[in-house]
């Protein structure tokens, strides 16, 4: 959460404690008649054009009016979903009867200190999860997650993604939010299917959550997934973040061990997205003991970078390779360990039922 609080710029200006200059040079209006400190290398085209976060911009609206209920992308942010999903989208509230404002959020930060204001429905479950602020009211989690979820899917709030095959990009972003709100709530599967009824097709939002995976820890690794979703064949299937220890047997002290982001323990198949940090020299150290590791158990590695996902179909095709590979594997193993004969069943004592 941020740790600057909005302040009411009158009462600043009557404390005498800031100067007029530095009230208007040092100071970002957040809300109508609502401002914090100029951030750092404040630029009013960060955060899609609003200038700064969505939860600072939620507090501040908060502040303005007490009465709304604070839904959409400014209430995933204050349920704890990282700044990035959130920060180019309008704080939207539900108070009144009437409507203000684009859901939009390029048409919305063309007037950044607006909220975007929506009828608040009768027997509206609502939530108090700001500590700062314990009388905001935000609208329960997964009614917040469909809010940002229709943002997705109509085209209203967008961001960068790779292609994938099969899917359209207004749904590789749609998942990609849902592995990452389920990572920072407790939201179920069937509270979203609920939560979306009226809003969002069943049919549409059940193939959603048919291809989220809430072991997803970046919105690349959903890509990946996404990507290889089809290359197992049943009854093989994907795990994230499945466990591998490097030192079997170990019976005391700490075992070296690997999460792989995908995997299949059946296959011993392990996928891996490396984002930057996988670029210094230490990182590329573990990595590499890692692989060999890997290899000494039998277990086909492979690692993918935010470049070569680039190519779905060379993804594709190098985790197909590794999937044969583990399969004539698995093959060999079972011609040299033939499985046991039947045991011989023992005829029944005369006089007993069997």
């Amino acid at each position: 959460m941020p740790t600057t609080v909005p302040v009411v710029r009158k009462e600043l200006a009557a404390s005498g404690t800031v100067t007029d200059w530095k009230l208007k040079r040092g100071y970002v209006q957040v809300a109508p008649g609502m401002v914090v400190p100029a951030p750092e290398g404040f630029d009013p085209t960060d955060h899609g054009g609003f200038g700064v976060d969505c939860v600072t911009r939620a507090w501040a609206h908060h502040l303005v009016r007490p009465d709304a209920v604070v839904a959409g992308w400014a209430a995933a942010g204050l349920y704890g979903l990282l700044p990035d999903w959130c920060d180019s989208a309008p704080v939207l509230l539900l108070c009144g009867v009437t409507s203000h404002g684009s859901t939009r959020s390029t048409t919305a930060a063309r007037h950044p200190v607006r909220p975007v204001i929506r009828p608040r429905p009768a027997g509206l479950e609502t939530r108090r999860p700001s500590r700062r602020f314990p009388g905001l009211r935000v609208v329960a989690p997964q009614v917040a997650a469909v809010h940002c979820l229709w943002t997705i899917l109509t085209g209203r709030h967008t961001w960068w993604v790779h292609d994938v095959p099969g899917l359209r990009r207004e749904e590789v972003r749609a998942v990609q939010f849902i592995d990452a709100f389920c990572q920072c709530t407790w939201v179920t599967r069937a509270q979203l299917l609920e939560a979306a009824r009226g809003t969002i097709d069943r049919g549409v939002m059940e193939g959603l959550l048919a291809l989220a995976d809430d072991g997803a820890q970046s919105p690349m690794e959903t890509v990946m997934r996404l990507i290889v979703r089809d290359v197992l064949a049943p009854p093989h299937r994907w795990q994230s973040q499945i466990r591998v220890d490097l030192a079997p047997g170990a019976v005391a002290g700490w075992t070296p061990r690997t999460l792989p982001d995908l995997g299949c323990e059946e296959l011993r198949l392990a996928l891996y997205y490396d984002g930057g940090h996988h670029g210094t020299a230490r990182q590329t150290d573990v990595d590499f003991d890692q692989f060999h590791a890997l290899r000494d158990l039998d277990w086909e590695a492979l690692r993918f970078t935010k470049e070569s996902i680039r190519s779905p179909a060379v993804v594709q095709e190098r985790v197909g390779k590794a999937r044969d590979r583990a399969l004539r594997r698995m093959r060999s193993l079972e011609v040299a360990s033939p499985a046991p004969p039947p045991a011989e069943q023992e005829s029944p004592t005369p006089g007993t039922t069997t």
